[in-house]
């Protein structure tokens, strides 16, 4: 067994750095973090922001607790922003924010459970017993301040340190020659980051027409100002200037506004109606009048003329459609309605047997001469109908009408069987076949006038 006083002062030495005064943070709030755009403008961020794909999406707050003041949720371009200096800013903060509420607390936990660990290596004959526990309380030490935070890490390095030096000694006891203390990653230092106070009230503001300036959102931009100016209204130590300065970029946003909407709705609109015309060609114009509305405005709305012209590029493809359907049935109109005409001739034979379909559908007593001159007629219409050749979209509705013909003609065969000897099922059946075949037949002229209309896309 090693002597004991070699190495018992590592439990000591975690209670002294232990008890080591939590450092300072120098930050009147933990809520404010902080976005540091290229330019080398601040903004402050109300809480954590959050990445989406190619933004940075963030709560501005403007005014005072007690008084007005405003939450707005703001969108900037990462492009815009210097990510490495804005995520150490918030990692810094993050600490500091664990250090405040419960971050002392359980490093000392933590501390006090590796010196009860490592004194229990007094207690022990077993060398690599005692190797074995050294090693698993290194083991904590390296990976907590990275799992919390980076809190305390810079006494956390020294603790390994120490641990590292028990170790060497421990393994030389067990006789090993060559020793590696690499088995986990070591700690990063925590990076120096002064934390900035809280902005005042004017401040918020100011930061406030940063972010408007920074955002390529529209509406996002426009209801940020529309807050900036409730809040200077309420702010008595506001001066003339800046709220000058915000009564002066809320008037220019909303014409700026005003001027694209109308030039995005504008575009819009005639492109719906040189859709349903076929009119791709104008469409494609009123995609470079978008484009060069938008180069007179100054290219201040991005995204939503982006938006527009996407819109606008896939309505020229439906417009090359609708023309495409349209120069179609133009080719094929004298041969819709001559069919047209033919099947609707053939079908005035129905209505000459109204009556007699009528009585039987509703189960009543037909004469036997009005039956069999309709059995008759029905048939001739069934040869006339398989004689016509309908053109290749109207083979559904011819199909319809032949259906509806021979199940008109069953109904009427079942009628000349009750004509002899009543029977309740064969009336029934009678009344459901002539019934399905007005159904059938009234779909079929449905549909002939809706396909000799040209067709369109919407």
């Amino acid at each position: 067994m090693l002597p004991t006083g070699r190495w018992l002062w590592v439990p000591m030495a975690l209670v002294c750095v232990a008890g080591v005064t939590a450092r300072a943070w120098a930050q009147p709030s933990l809520e404010t973090f902080r976005i540091f755009l290229r330019d080398g403008r601040v903004l402050a961020s109300y809480g954590e922001f959050a990445r989406v794909d190619d933004d940075l999406v963030f709560v501005v707050t403007q005014g005072q607790r007690g008084g007005v003041e405003t939450h707005d949720l703001i969108t900037v371009p990462v492009a815009k922003v210097d990510m490495p200096r804005t995520v150490e800013y918030a990692g810094a903060l993050r600490t500091a924010r664990y250090g405040s509420t419960r971050g002392e607390r359980e490093y000392l936990d933590l501390t006090g459970d590796i010196a009860r660990v490592l004194a229990e290596l007094e207690t022990s004959d077993d060398k690599d017993r005692r190797l074995g526990i050294a090693q698993v309380a290194r083991a904590r030490l390296a990976v907590w301040s990275q799992e919390h935070f980076n809190y305390r890490s810079a006494e956390l390095r020294q603790l390994v340190s120490l641990v590292d030096e028990l170790i060497v000694e421990l393994q030389a006891a067990t006789g090993v020659s060559h020793f590696s203390l690499d088995f986990v990653a070591h700690i990063a230092p925590s990076p120096a980051v002064p934390l900035m106070a809280a902005p005042s009230s004017v401040e918020s503001v100011e930061m406030a027409l940063a972010a408007a300036a920074a955002t390529d959102v529209g509406i996002e931009r426009i209801t940020l100002l529309r807050s900036a100016s409730r809040v200077v209204a309420a702010l008595t130590e506001a001066s003339p200037a800046l709220r000058d300065t915000v009564a002066k970029a809320l008037d220019e946003e909303t014409r700026v506004d005003t001027a694209y909407r109308a030039l995005v709705n504008t575009a819009v609109t005639r492109a719906d109606i040189a859709v349903r015309l076929g009119l791709p060609a104008d469409v494609t114009r009123l995609i470079a009048r978008l484009r060069a509305g938008d180069a007179r405005l100054g290219y201040r709305r991005p995204r939503e003329v982006a938006t527009a012209l996407r819109r606008l590029e896939s309505e020229v493809l439906v417009a090359r459609v609708q023309r495409s359907g349209l120069d179609r049935w133009a080719g094929m109109k004298d041969r819709f309605r001559a069919y047209d005409a033919r099947a609707r001739a053939v079908l005035d034979g129905w209505t000459r047997h109204a009556s007699t379909l009528s009585a039987v559908q509703e189960q009543r007593r037909a004469t036997p001469a009005s039956l069999d001159g309709a059995v008759r007629r029905f048939s001739e219409l069934d040869r006339a109908l398989a004689a016509l050749r309908p053109p290749q979209e109207f083979r559904d509705v011819h199909a319809l009408f032949r259906s509806a013909t021979e199940l008109a003609r069953q109904g009427l065969l079942l009628g000349q069987r009750l004509a002899v000897a009543a029977n309740t099922e064969i009336a029934h059946n009678a009344s459901a076949a002539v019934a399905g075949a007005q159904l059938l037949r009234a779909q079929a002229l449905a549909d002939l006038s809706a396909g000799l209309r040209p067709r369109t896309v919407r």
